[in-house]
């Protein structure tokens, strides 16, 4: 694996650091903590949306199931971002973390295929990755219709990808 890899899955454990730190107190969320991760993991899931994706579709080397299951993955966590945290709703996002990150890791995983369509361009990808600029982080929204579970925002997002993929056929 390659410095593309590495400097993304240095990303998956200062996050993961972070949602440690969030959760360490059984009595509340550390809020500087959560806001960290939560940008940090917003901006994460930007960089492999918005960069990573893109250009390995545009190589020819999507791998349909593979990139369907991290974009629904994505929206699930995203939809998971949206509620005032607590501590049953930060586990609920780290137990979609635990499936997601392996599928992004490793030599079949997301980075290793960029790595491996981008070959001697792969230094350019990673500098776009490097640079990739924070996200706008809106404020949270506890309202009857935000998702608290994953499997009620993998649900969501999953008949939201269908949809999608309907209108595109």
């Amino acid at each position: 694996m390659g410095e593309l890899s590495d400097y993304l899955e240095s990303d998956h454990r200062r996050l993961d650091a972070l949602w440690a730190r969030a959760v360490r107190d059984p009595a509340g969320i550390d809020e500087e903590a959560y806001a960290a991760f939560r940008e940090g993991l917003l901006r994460h899931i930007g960089i492999e949306e918005k960069i990573l994706m893109p250009d390995a579709r545009a190589r020819g080397g999507e791998d349909e199931a593979l990139f369907r299951r991290i974009r629904i993955e994505h929206s699930a966590i995203a939809l998971l971002l949206v509620p005032t945290p607590t501590h049953e709703l930060m586990h609920e996002i780290r137990g979609i973390l635990e499936q997601h990150n392996p599928r992004e890791e490793g030599p079949e995983g997301l980075y290793g295929i960029c790595e491996r369509l981008a070959g001697d361009e792969t230094a350019m990808l990673l500098e776009r990755a490097r640079n990739a600029p924070e996200v706008p982080v809106a404020k949270h929204y506890d309202g009857p219709r935000a998702h608290r579970t994953a499997e009620s925002a993998l649900r969501y997002a999953e008949m939201a990808e269908a949809r999608a993929r309907e209108k595109r056929t």
